[in-house]
């Protein structure tokens, strides 16, 4: 054997095997061969930082396997992925190389971003040497999120509870869902109102036309509308109003660029969105159509069935370029499937954040291998997942080659001063009496009042804008994407192209349906074209009905896996590559749960745990999780890649302050699984109190006499919270007990306070009375045990939702689905 090629994946390997001719052997690693021990440290921090590598446990077979080919080998060949942990593996690959005795093999690095015959075997001719800084810069993110996780989870052992664990990037990206939880429960909705106008316009010509406008300014500025009697107040202004008019019709013609091709923060958020995959299952989907799929007889522009064959570039990348060869295949494509004008001309328009954004590697963005197989074409030869993925891939990255799509946008503005008033309502409209009726009487003005110069103080603009498509561009393939209008509006598509998860989101709650509201967004484009060519500046306006609208500010949505990826990736916080092992191990401590009762869409929510983990976290290392700091420390991991920064000299100063905080937090942080609260609830067991603990997965109850009796109790929802969050969805046959409740003890009120473990019912008579109660949850729901108790929400160990009566343990009533109530 001349030549062994070591790859990752026994599936790359097959697909890269038939590329290379019978002097080749190509074999897998099954991945990392090497890595930190899992029983210690393993980083000598009294000696230059230097880790101590092991050969990770089931893969001594491997290794032994590559010294046995590679014995036999002139050349071997690191085929491993072009990015840092790929770097690592061809690392530790050539490690074991060098371990053998006698004559070596000479060890070459390929990179290639698409497994293809032409990639491959162009790689191949053009080896290259390892990159050592690549491999020192994937060493230092190792050897720092070892010291992080071996220095801090004793210490959340200490102080919380036993199988804790912090990360460097999971405790702050967990810390981002806390805070948004907190702002959640901090928020104060605040009530504004819309107004809008249905107008009859006339010209000279005595054409009419009818449409609604919403109410844009007030003297000028954006008009801001606070309750029911300010917008009466304005609505009867505007009803008195002698004379509204056209005061400006314009058009304009508006180019919305192409969407950039999908890199691996985008893919997966589009992903999510789109086909609602989530981080994990879009990056193994992905995974396997880079590595190949058997494309059967499928042939390709007469070159013979493909068989197996790598659909995507490589999907772990930060970047936007295309290669020249791509974007001219790809123009071919939109040319010979659309036409001349649907192609792309000149460079790619690059927004500003791409162009500041930290790209690690040199890598193409994420697209087709070939753009010729069309997902349709190859429909036969994937799963329902593959092709799902391999079409929002495919059709992204032609959307990003082709041309600008054009709007003729159309917008008129209609002017009303309240100087000059009279009797302003339509003719024939049948709603004169009842508009008259909210007239204010005092309204008629005298004709002084009617002088110009009141005009520019008393302004009132109606604003109305209509978008006609004239040429589709890249919508022509992009909105093949969407084919379920309920689910995606155009807006909705334009929101995603700049690729914020967030904007779909209403941040208002509609009093009445929008369509009622908004009429004229029915209009064809022939009506409104009409508009446009008959009636200009200065046409009378008439008011045929006015619409007030309340609406509630609303607080902030949770995240879910897509708009979370978001937040991580714009803050520059860990790599889209890892982003999946993150959110994986999350959920897997137990540090949130995935929270469907207020939508339909899974979102983070955090459990007490997670919350009390992030706490004292960032009251401990505050540098930990802040989000700047840990961006930086992404940036220096790239200076140490490029060889401009030594690792020994991050990480040391790293190290020091880390030492420096453990020894302050140990010192000053007080234990949470020590703490405990005093209930009223009594033990079945020996008929003590039972006082609410902290322990591995949040509160419990456990009897006050302990360790007599160990009597321990899964808290309900009344008591799981010590409230009902405000975050909650409470749905409405909950409700909140709060402080009208009369102290069983002595008689007084109790007041609403709060604790550590968040709010609670104390005694007002304290300290004379001590007496505490959690803040009752309950529904309206009587027990049907008819008991004289109602239903509460209780968990499982296993965090599984059921419901049992509030009597507990005089009624022993349980059910997993809650009864209606009659």
């Amino acid at each position: 054997m001349k030549n062994l090629v070591i790859v990752e994946s026994p599936s790359k390997a097959n697909t890269i095997n038939k590329y290379l001719g019978k002097d080749y052997s190509v074999k897998a690693t099954m991945g990392h061969i090497k890595d930190l021990p899992k029983s210690k440290i393993g980083v000598d921090v009294k000696h230059g930082f230097e880790p101590f590598y092991e050969i990770i446990k089931g893969k001594e077979k491997v290794t032994e396997e590559i010294k046995k080919y590679a014995k036999t080998a002139d050349t071997v060949f690191l085929a491993a992925d072009p990015d840092r942990e790929g770097e690592a593996i061809a690392w530790n690959v050539k490690e074991i190389i060098d371990t053998i005795k006698g004559k070596k093999p000479e060890v070459k690095r390929v990179l290639f971003n698409e497994i293809t015959k032409d990639a491959i075997q162009e790689a191949i001719k053009n080896p290259i040497d390892l990159n050592k800084y690549m491999f020192e810069s994937q060493k230092t993110r190792r050897i720092l999120d070892r010291l992080v996780g071996y220095n801090l989870s004793p210490f959340l052992w200490k102080k919380v509870g036993r199988g804790l664990s912090a990360g460097r990037v999971q405790s702050v990206t967990l810390y981002l869902i806390v805070e948004r939880e907190k702002e959640i429960n901090n928020f104060v909705k605040e009530e504004y109102w819309t107004l809008s106008a249905d107008f009859l316009i006339k010209n000279n010509s005595g054409d009419s036309f009818t449409i609604t406008s919403e109410l844009a300014k007030i003297n000028r500025k954006d008009p801001v509308i606070k309750n029911a009697s300010e917008a009466e107040n304005i609505k009867t202004s505007l009803l008195n109003i002698a004379e509204y008019k056209i005061y400006n019709i314009g058009k304009k013609s508006v180019k919305r660029n192409a969407p950039p091709p999908l890199i691996t923060s985008t893919l997966q958020q589009e992903a999510f969105k789109t086909i609602r995959f989530s981080v994990k299952k879009t990056m193994s989907t992905a995974q396997k159509l880079y590595e190949g799929i058997d494309l059967g007889k499928v042939e390709n522009a007469g070159s013979g069935p493909l068989g197996l064959t790598g659909l995507i570039t490589y999907m772990r990348t930060d970047s936007i370029r295309i290669s020249d060869v791509a974007s001219k295949a790809a123009k071919d494509f939109i040319t010979k499937e659309f036409g001349e004008d649907f192609a792309k001309s000149g460079t790619a328009i690059v927004s500003k954040k791409q162009k500041t954004k930290k790209i690690q590697d040199a890598h193409e963005a994420i697209r087709p291998s070939n753009v010729f197989l069309t997902p349709e074409k190859i429909k036969n030869y994937l799963s329902t997942d593959e092709y799902r993925l391999y079409n929002l891939i495919w059709t992204f990255f032609v959307a990003s080659q082709m041309s600008q799509s054009i709007f003729d946008q159309y917008n008129i503005t209609i002017s009303g001063n309240e100087g000059i008033v009279k009797n302003n309502i339509a003719e024939n409209t049948g709603k004169t009496d009842s508009i008259k009726k909210n007239k204010n009487k005092k309204g008629n003005k005298t004709d002084a009042d009617n002088n110009t110069e009141n005009i520019e103080e008393n302004e009132y603009l109606f604003k109305t804008t209509e978008s006609i498509l004239k040429f589709e561009g890249y919508l022509k393939a992009l909105n093949k994407l969407y084919e379920h209008p309920k689910e995606k509006s155009e807006q909705d598509i334009n929101s995603n192209l700049n690729l914020n998860a967030d904007n779909s989101e209403k941040n208002v709650n509609e009093s009445k349906n929008k369509e009622d509201n908004k009429k004229n967004k029915g209009l064809n484009s022939k009506y409104i074209l009409k508009i446009f060519e008959v009636l200009k500046e200065n046409d009378p306006a008439f008011i045929q009905d006015l619409d007030l609208t309340q609406h509630f500010t609303m607080p902030p949505p949770r995240y879910t896996e897509a708009t979370l990826v978001k937040a991580l990736d714009e803050n520059g916080v860990g790599r889209p590559s890892t982003y999946q092992t993150i959110i994986s191990n999350i959920k897997n401590k137990d540090y949130v749960e995935m929270e469907t009762e207020t939508s339909s869409i899974a979102r983070f929510k955090p459990t007490e745990l997670g919350i009390a983990v992030s706490d004292i976290l960032k009251e401990g290392f505050p540098d930990i999780l802040d989000i700047k700091f840990t961006a930086n420390m992404e940036n220096k991991l790239d200076e140490i890649e490029k060889g401009t920064l030594d690792k020994n000299t991050l990480l040391g100063e790293f190290y020091d302050k880390l030492v420096e905080r453990l020894e302050s937090a140990g010192k000053n942080i007080k234990d949470i699984k020590g703490t405990s609260t005093p209930t009223d609830i009594i033990c079945d067991k020996c008929g003590k109190p039972m006082v609410i603990k902290f322990g591995r997965f949040g509160k419990f109850l456990a009897c006050s006499g302990y360790p007599e009796c160990k009597n321990t109790r899964e808290l309900s929802s009344i008591s799981e919270n010590n409230t009902a969050n405000s975050g909650d969805a409470v749905n409405p046959e909950q409700q909140i007990v709060e402080s009208t409740i009369i102290c069983d003890k002595c008689g007084k009120p109790m007041v609403l306070k709060s604790g550590r473990f968040g709010k609670f019912l104390a005694c007002s008579g304290y300290p004379e009375c001590k007496n505490t109660k959690p803040i009752p949850l309950k529904s309206n729901i009587p027990c049907p045990n008819e008991c004289g108790g109602y239903l509460v929400i209780k968990k499982t160990k296993k965090g599984r939702k059921f419901y049992g009566c509030s009597n507990y343990p005089k009624c022993d009533y349980i059910t997993w689905t809650l009864p209606k109530s009659e």
